[in-house]
């Protein structure tokens, strides 16, 4: 079974708050070091992946409402 975009883009939403929370915690106790920058770093991933994902969805969406207006004429 395919889960669908909108699943797919809560996914790499919800792991990337989840990075950005241990990014901060990370920044309090140590500041700003190489761990900090790359927690953050994938977490800015996530958020583009998942921004992808969202955009799939509409894509999609626009695809089939064509396709269901070419099948009307």
């Amino acid at each position: 079974m395919r889960a669908s975009p909108i699943t797919m883009a809560l996914l790499y939403f919800s792991i990337g708050v989840l990075l950005i929370f241990f990014a901060i915690q990370n920044v309090n106790t140590a500041g700003w070091n190489f761990w900090s920058y790359l927690i953050v770093s994938f977490a800015a991933i996530d958020f583009m992946i998942a921004y992808r994902f969202y955009r799939l969805r509409k894509v999609i969406k626009q695809l089939q409402n064509q396709n269901n207006n070419k099948n009307k004429d």
